[in-house]
C-alpha cells in the first residue's frame, strides 16, 4: 500500500456502514477488491451492468484480488478482462472498509482513478457477463449512487456498498475541481 500511495497519491480512507456485512462478496472475499473509475477520452467514466443486477442498474466496474496477487497487477488485470482498453493509472482514491453494527470485515475496496489511452472496449472474460455500458458525466455520478441506494430490500445491503465507491470518487473529482 506505501508503494501504491507513493506512485498515485495517498489514498483517502473510508468506512462505510452497511446494515449487515453478511453478503457477497464481503463474505466471500477476503483479499477485496480493486474498483476501476475508468474516465474515457471525453472525461466521462465507465459504468456497468450484468444480467444478474436488478433493474440493470450501474455501477463502476471492479475485480476481486486473487489470493497473494499485488494490488496494482490486480487492477491491471481486471481492466484488461473487463473492458480491453489501455489506461494510464492516474490516482488511488480511495480505500473502503466496511461495517456494521456487530463488526468490521476484512473486505476492502481499493479505488482508483484511470485514464484509458486507446484500445476498443469489450470484455475479455465471457464470465464476466457484462451486458451493458454506460458513459456517466462526473456530475451524474451522484444520480447513479443514489439508483443503487434504492435498490430493492433484499439486494439494500449490495446496492449501499456499491454506491460507495461512487460516493467515493465524486467527492474526489469535486475537491480536485475546487483546487483548481
Amino acid at each position: 500500500m506505501a508503494r501504491l500511495a507513493h506512485r498515485y497519491g495517498k489514498p483517502r480512507s473510508l468506512v462505510c456502514p452497511l446494515p449487515s456485512v453478511d453478503f457477497p462478496p464481503l463474505s466471500e472475499r477476503k483479499d477485496g477488491e480493486v474498483c476501476m473509475a475508468i474516465q474515457r477520452r471525453d472525461g466521462r467514466f465507465l459504468l456497468q451492468t450484468k444480467r444478474s443486477y436488478p433493474n440493470s442498474v450501474m455501477r463502476l466496474p471492479s475485480g476481486g484480488i486473487k489470493a497473494g496477487e499485488d494490488i496494482e497487477h490486480a487492477l491491471v488485470r481486471e481492466i484488461w478482462e473487463e473492458t480491453n482498453l489501455d489506461v494510464i493509472i492516474e490516482r488511488f482514491v480511495a480505500v473502503l472498509r466496511y461495517r456494521d453494527e456487530a463488526r468490521p470485515t476484512a473486505f476492502r475496496t481499493f479505488l482508483f482513478l484511470v485514464r484509458e489511452v486507446n484500445g476498443t472496449l469489450r470484455s475479455n472474460d465471457p464470465h464476466e457477463h457484462i451486458t451493458e455500458w454506460r458513459e456517466a458525466t462526473p456530475a451524474q455520478l451522484p444520480y447513479y449512487a443514489e439508483e443503487l441506494r434504492r435498490l430493492q430490500p433484499s439486494w439494500r445491503n449490495w446496492g449501499l456498498f456499491r454506491a460507495a465507491a461512487l460516493d467515493a470518487l465524486s467527492d474526489h473529482l469535486a475537491t480536485r475541481q475546487a483546487t483548481t
